[in-house]
């Protein structure tokens, strides 16, 4: 996998023709005059018995992109990531283009040593940041995905429950958050060749009380089981509830949802919708990156680090991806990707 990689890469790069020119020197007074940033950076560090290289380029880029099949990984029955009619960016209603926007993109190596020599155990591309519409139909996922759900709890109308429908009336107002990662069927932490996503065992839909009314349902709510109030008034009514999920349910509500439901995801930060579901604005998502190792490696980015399994590996970072409840339900739709798209009909 990695000999692939490497050739690809050599067959980008062989074909750049590079100048010589004469090298003259400038003075202080000339060189205190200069300021600006490197085009090419050029990192080496250690970690874990592993030597890394790598490279940055200072670039913004903003692309449209499509793909039939997006499969990587494949050998043993199966693929690590294959993401079926893939896209970044995305085509309005006018014809205009918005694009997958990216900022410093970056070639990481990392090498063991062995004896005399150094092997090449992973490759990873990343981005110092990313935002725009991502597509697909997601049908085995390795890696790391987190997926932030912001709503009220009016959105657990959404949930086909009963009880979420109930709690949907009583506490319409309140905010209610959680994050979503990859997960197998019965709960459990999945990152490899996942094909859902949702709230692990243990984790909780945490639901803020927007006012005494609602404080009164929270406590009320509070005695049923695999529910915890994390902050009261100073009367004692609950004003912060926990409802933690096990085996895929919180409360009787499916908390594990269809990685195929979700069409288009939208990465970035702070993101902001209208009322059609239509982005106005996000800001750059950082972490995101693409690996390849032969072994579990961590990489790392400034502070943070992440443990990567063995073949293909897609990190979105917590925070990179943010749906509300009735995405989270019932999945989100597909933008349009392509000026003949088979998912719509002609302008």
């Amino acid at each position: 996998m990695l000999n692939t990689f490497s050739k690809i890469i050599l067959f980008v790069l062989l074909p750049i023709q590079f100048a010589s020119a004469q090298l003259i020197p400038i003075d202080e007074a000339e060189l205190s005059e200069m300021t600006g940033q490197a085009f090419i950076n050029l990192d080496h560090s250690s970690s874990d018995g592993l030597d890394f290289t790598k490279v940055s380029l200072g670039l913004e880029v903003k692309t449209s992109l499509n793909s039939n099949l997006l499969d990587v990984g494949n050998y043993d029955n199966g693929s690590d990531i294959r993401i079926k009619d893939f896209a970044l960016g995305n085509i309005e209603s006018d014809g205009s283009i918005t694009p997958f926007e990216i900022e410093d993109p970056f070639i990481e190596l990392a090498f063991e040593q062995e004896g005399v020599k150094q092997n090449l155990v992973g490759v990873r591309l990343g981005f110092g940041g990313a935002k725009g519409a991502l597509s697909g139909t997601i049908e085995s996922l390795s890696g790391n995905i987190n997926v932030d759900i912001r709503d009220t709890a009016a959105g657990l109308n959404n949930s086909g429950s009963a009880l979420g429908g109930l709690a949907a009336v009583l506490l319409a107002n309140s905010p209610i958050e959680t994050t979503a990662q990859l997960v197998d069927s019965n709960g459990n932490l999945d990152q490899t060749r996942a094909s859902l996503v949702g709230i692990p065992n243990g984790d909780t839909f945490d639901i803020y009380a927007s006012n005494s009314l609602e404080r009164i349902a929270l406590t009320v709510i509070d005695a049923l089981p695999q529910t915890e109030c994390a902050a009261r008034t100073w009367i004692g009514s609950c004003k912060q509830l926990e409802l933690e999920a096990q085996s895929c349910e919180a409360l009787g509500i499916s908390v594990c949802f269809d990685l195929k439901k979700y069409n288009t995801l939208d990465v970035g930060t702070n993101v902001v919708k209208d009322g059609n579901g239509k982005v106005t604005s996000s800001d750059f998502a950082e972490g995101l990156f693409l690996g390849f190792q032969t072994k579990a490696i961590t990489w790392i980015d400034g502070t943070t680090s992440t443990t990567a399994t063995r073949g293909a590996f897609l990190n979105v970072p917590n925070g990179g991806l943010q749906v509300n409840l009735a995405d989270a339900f019932k999945g989100t739709d597909r933008v349009r990707t392509r000026y003949v798209d088979p998912y719509f009909s002609g302008f």
